[in-house]
């Protein structure tokens, strides 16, 4: 593991985006409104583990990006495991600390050097390591005293989104990603559990307060505490759907207020129960999903959704049309941008679409408000 050197060592002084999102109807006088600047705006990027930046060093990451006609990265601070991979001073993750960025300032610099657009992303509660260290802000097992409650769709524990401590743990996290030069910050797993298993899950902290108004004052805090925008990931089923029928605690609609960037997962290997049988069922899940997002919340948050760049679930035609197909469907919808996912950060098929049919369809024109 590295040392932590103290985080006023690492601290950048951040330039916001002067330039304002034409759309943007929140007075700029609005403290809680952070521009996304033109870079943002056109954001087109990869997500790259910190176990590829730890096997391959910095200068990969930026060669990835820039072989694939890419404009922006997506890092991980804290991922799903509870491992946090720069020199956090959050002292309950110090055990956490994995080293795998390096520098990690010397890292977004890197990247600014290249015109690239940093992310940061930060998975809120899903977490496979702290719970063990601190129980108390878990979430536990109804069946069991003093047992954790277990994931029975991830295999993963989780901490407590009700408890204050747990969103005092984003707040911090948030403002290290500013003060390392990150543009952005992305949160994830910004949502309750709500696989079948969840019958058998207490909330410790719970109180009357309803899920909604528990992640709206997360989000608030963490817009309150940063002066770059703040993203979130969802799943692709919730830009689809008005309101909250599955339990996740996710308002899209009243996200808002706080959310700067949607990052809708649109991937076709998570949503096999829709629009099946159809023709080019890519295009179609992406483009309704988007197009959906869009009509819902206006012109004003950007959308850049995650888009797959695996093989799974994508059935017998995984290639370039595959993933030209998506960017296709993504422009059309009135996304800002877009972002791919690999887990093991392979993007051959990427580059090849980008370098071949998807060359002309970036950048995307700026969005513009439709009909419901």
């Amino acid at each position: 593991m590295l040392r932590a050197a103290p985080l006023a060592a690492v601290a950048l002084i951040v330039t916001l985006g002067s330039l304002v999102h034409p759309h943007r109807a929140r007075a700029q006088g609005d403290a809680l409104v952070d521009p996304v600047s033109e870079r943002g705006l056109a954001a087109r990027g990869l997500y790259i583990g910190a176990a590829f930046v730890r096997r391959h060093g910095h200068e990969a990451v930026v060669s990835s990006a820039r072989n694939a006609r890419m404009n922006a990265v997506v890092l991980d601070l804290k991922d799903a495991e509870g491992r946090v991979h720069h020199a956090t001073q959050v002292g309950e993750l110090r055990e956490m600390r994995t080293g795998w960025l390096g520098d990690t300032a010397a890292l977004v610099r890197s990247l600014h050097d290249n015109d690239l657009y940093a992310i940061a992303r930060i998975v809120c509660f899903a977490d496979r390591a702290l719970p063990e260290r601190v129980p108390g802000r878990a979430i536990q097992d109804v069946r069991r005293a003093r047992e954790l409650w277990v994931s029975w769709g991830t295999g993963g524990t989780w901490l407590d989104p009700h408890n204050a401590e747990n969103h005092r743990l984003v707040v911090a996290l948030a403002r290290e990603a500013e003060a390392l030069g990150f543009d952005e910050v992305q949160l994830d797993y910004v949502r309750f559990p709500v696989d079948d298993g969840t019958q058998f899950a207490r909330y410790p902290s719970e109180t009357q307060e309803s899920r909604t108004d528990v992640l709206l004052r997360l989000l608030r805090s963490v817009d309150e505490a940063i002066h770059i925008p703040l993203g979130v990931d969802v799943f692709g089923l919730a830009a689809y759907r008005d309101g909250d029928p599955s339990g996740l605690g996710q308002d899209l609609d009243a996200w808002s207020q706080y959310v700067e960037v949607y990052t809708p997962m649109l991937y076709v290997n998570s949503m096999r129960a829709w629009r099946l049988g159809e023709d080019n069922r890519a295009y179609r899940l992406v483009f309704g999903g988007t197009r959906r997002l869009r009509n819902r919340i206006g012109v004003q948050p950007v959308i850049r959704p995650f888009l797959q760049a695996f093989a799974q679930g994508a059935g017998t035609h995984y290639d370039e049309t595959f993933i030209h197909d998506q960017i296709r469907a993504a422009r059309r919808a009135g996304a800002n941008g877009f972002l791919f996912w690999h887990p093991g950060q392979t993007y051959g098929m990427v580059r090849r679409a980008m370098h071949g049919p998807s060359r002309a369809l970036v950048p995307f024109p700026a969005p513009r408000q439709r009909r419901r």
